[in-house]
């Protein structure tokens, strides 16, 4: 019996591809699959998943042409056999008991998803940084952090009041492959934030959510990585407000998760609008955004002006980040009063 199926989208990575590779294979859990889609590598990606596929049965390598990793992951679902699926970068590794003690967890509690701190790992620096991944989580009725307790299963309330305004990953996370399948939970075809509809959809839909604050996944930062390499990357979270605005007004939710979803968009067109480097594509975003955000969040983000501490003054007096930690309250302070 299969007891987690690993999906790992591939694309021109064969300088990490061995060390990603070399952690699943390792893994304490051995009763698992590693499915590793070429999504259309131009390197020599191909040829280092196929000597391993050679060397260890458990390893299936799926050839295709350049899609996006969200369709890539997709077909992994569709291919699983094990009990949980999770998703794994091929930049990325995994500490050797991340997997047996997820599954482990799963089993114990019924946990329909059970989510595991990380560790980024800075390339250019070669310096590492262990993430908390609720630490500075915001929920709808507090304005400290949310605590969640590792080992349980998360208050479903709790829960659904993080969506959206808590850091939310996929590749920390393990998922009961039936949770998936049974609801045609799919990625997007987006190029970036193609998982976010996903994360909503699993949060949502789980009756079950548990944690372990162990730093089990290892995050490579590299300059790039697919967000940072795209300056393009506004037109897909415009997509991406849409996709969300979209399933929560069909699912009857979003009055539910208002909150939440204000929150997103402007704390996402806020990080993007700083990132891009034209004035063109500023303008951009914030013209396009005209379509998809409520509109008293449009006086915050119409603005036709690039002064980005300006921008940030506006945001600071926004009622939605007044709900920050205070921390972040004195980052934003040598902008306000300097």
């Amino acid at each position: 019996m299969i007891k987690v199926s690993i999906v790992i989208p591939v694309y021109n990575v064969q300088k990490y591809l061995h060390e990603c590779l070399d952690s699943l294979i390792n893994q304490t859990l051995k009763d698992i699959e590693i499915i590793c889609i070429n999504d259309g590598s131009t390197d020599n990606s191909l040829n280092i998943l196929k000597e391993y596929a050679l060397k260890d049965s458990r390893i299936k390598v799926i050839d295709k042409e350049n899609e996006g990793q969200g369709i890539a992951r997709n077909l992994g679902i569709e291919l699983a056999q094990g009990e949980f699926i999770g998703f794994v970068d091929p930049d990325d590794w995994l500490e050797p008991e991340m997997l047996e003690m997820m599954y482990n967890q799963a089993k114990v509690l019924f946990s329909q998803v059970v989510i595991c701190d990380y560790k980024k790992y800075f390339e250019d620096d070669n310096k590492y940084c262990d993430v908390n991944i609720f630490r500075k989580a915001i929920s709808l009725t507090k304005s400290k952090a949310v605590k969640f307790q590792s080992g349980e299963n998360i208050d479903k309330k709790l829960l659904d009041s993080t969506l959206l305004v808590s850091p939310s990953y996929t590749v920390n996370a393990i998922y009961d492959s039936n949770l998936l399948k049974n609801n045609d939970i799919k990625f997007s075809d987006l190029r970036c934030y193609e998982d976010v509809l996903f994360n909503i959809r699993t949060r949502v839909l789980a009756q079950k959510v548990s944690y372990i604050n162990s730093a089990l996944y290892c995050y490579r930062i590299r300059k790039t990585s697919t967000l940072r390499a795209n300056d393009k990357r506004y037109i897909d979270l415009i997509n991406v407000i849409g996709l969300v605005k979209d399933y929560l007004t069909e699912q009857n939710l979003m009055e539910h998760y208002q909150y939440n979803f204000d929150y997103f968009c402007v704390s996402n067109v806020y990080r993007v609008f700083t990132l891009l480097p034209s004035d063109e594509a500023r303008q951009n975003l914030l013209i396009m955004v005209e379509s998809v955000l409520p509109t008293n969040l449009l006086k915050v983000l119409q603005k036709k002006f690039f002064v980005s501490v300006v921008l940030l003054k506006d945001l600071f007096l926004h009622p939605l980040f007044l709900k920050q930690k205070l921390e972040n309250l004195f980052y934003y302070k040598k902008y306000l009063f300097k």
